[in-house]
């Protein structure tokens, strides 16, 4: 039986893409970093993330560094960042039916919070995160402990391909939504689960897992 839906934050529950926009001219700046127009970032929505930093110039070791610095910057910004149409009905509507909520993201638990506070939608029974973009399935399988819920009682909600590898780590289950970061022909590649491209789609999808 389905219990909890864990959810991805930036992509699947906030539209916060201009925000990444702002950060990476921000930090092009600092660190010389290849700077890209809104039309070459768009565009890398296509690649994989690993293939993305490579195009940008950026070694994988800059990381850890680039997203510390990162943050501060994010949350200057958090405060433009509405929920995708139809993301607040669907959230109320899990809510009313029962289901266990959970936000598992590679943001920080002060964003997130900011954020659903500013949109009345502090409905999530927990929020877990990591800072590391790859390192996702150990803080899902750290959420399902906390939770007391098995991975086969659970799916998770997410708009990237390296969402549905740190599943597929797990296992979890995944539904895919096509409104996020990630080109839908990349998550493709990744063969979730499921795949939704509205909010509401993601209800009527539930009932199939």
């Amino acid at each position: 039986m389905l219990k909890a839906v864990i959810f991805d934050f930036d992509g699947t529950l906030a539209d916060t893409g201009h925000i990444l926009f702002k950060v990476y001219d921000r930090l092009t700046e600092k660190h010389n970093i290849q700077a890209m127009s809104r039309e070459e970032l768009e565009n890398m929505r296509s690649l994989p993330i690993r293939e993305r930093f490579k195009k940008a110039g950026v070694p994988l070791l800059r990381l850890p560094r680039l997203a510390a610095e990162a943050i501060p910057i994010f949350g200057e910004f958090i405060g433009s960042a509405e929920p995708f149409p139809g993301i607040e009905e669907m959230i109320r509507s899990l809510k009313a039916q029962g289901y266990v909520l959970s936000i598992v993201s590679s943001n920080t638990s002060r964003n997130i919070n900011s954020f659903l506070a500013a949109h009345d939608l502090e409905l999530f029974d927990h929020i877990c995160c990591t800072s590391s973009l790859f390192g996702k399935h150990r803080t899902i399988k750290q959420a399902l402990k906390e939770l007391g819920i098995k991975s086969s009682q659970a799916v998770y909600v997410g708009d990237e391909l390296r969402d549905i590898n740190a599943c597929k780590k797990v296992p979890i289950r995944i539904i895919a939504v096509s409104w996020g970061y990630d080109h839908l022909s990349l998550l493709q590649q990744g063969e979730p689960d499921l795949v939704a491209h509205t909010p509401a789609e993601i209800e009527s999808l539930l009932g199939e897992l």
